[in-house]
């Protein structure tokens, strides 16, 4: 059979080249354009998978999953911090309360708060058992300290954890002061943020709750 002269483009390789292509050779009628079409599909196969976005990282507090749902059966809530592209992150608190032990996690999380993911540029997920009991033996308000943590996207773990004072004030118009003593967490949002206080001053408007 006479080839295409029209569609060959002729040119040299070494013989070193020539030798090392000749290991990939497959059978008498292979060629050198056989063995060269091989290797760049298997580059494309490459170059196509590492296009894929994949999906984001999830933690669970340490725990396997099957161990993270049967606690969170228990506590009825978990807080997420959120992780994107730009580096940025965001902290929301996720009701839990319709989770049973034959609801499917996964499922859940990826239909729920990691909806629309790659839109998003979700890149992890970190989630933790949120326990009323601990802020309140804090002396602290359950429902502020959850709308302080989105505000200020610091983890309500993080937020007891490091000393924070959250001061109401009544003068002018109801609204929070809130300073960090040891100083403000670096991760922390610029939401509300006085630089010459050097503190956070949240109005009721900000959190969505009456003070």
């Amino acid at each position: 059979m006479a080839h295409n002269t029209e569609r060959l483009i002729e040119f040299s390789i070494s013989k070193n080249t020539y030798t090392r292509m000749e290991k990939y050779a497959m059978g008498f009628n292979d060629t050198p354009d056989k063995a060269i079409n091989r290797l760049l599909d298997e580059v494309e196969k490459v170059l196509s998978s590492d296009n894929k976005e994949k999906k984001p990282t999830l933690c669970f507090d340490n725990l396997s999953t099957d161990e993270f749902q049967f606690e969170l059966i228990n506590t009825k809530q978990a807080e997420i911090t959120i992780f994107f592209k730009d580096g940025s992150h965001s902290v929301k608190c996720w009701d839990a309360k319709k989770l049973t032990q034959e609801s499917n996690l996964l499922a859940n999380i990826w239909s729920g708060p990691l909806r629309n993911w790659k839109n998003k540029g979700i890149v992890k997920a970190d989630f933790k058992l949120y326990n009323e009991n601990e802020v309140k033996s804090k002396g602290l308000n359950v429902l502020l300290i959850k709308k302080i943590s989105e505000k200020l996207n610091i983890p309500h773990k993080q937020l007891l954890q490091r000393s924070v004072n959250i001061e109401l004030i009544h003068e002018g118009y109801p609204h929070l002061k809130i300073t960090f003593p040891e100083g403000k967490p670096p991760y922390a949002s610029l939401f509300g943020f006085n630089k010459e206080d050097n503190c956070y001053y949240l109005t009721e408007k900000d959190i969505g709750l009456p003070l």
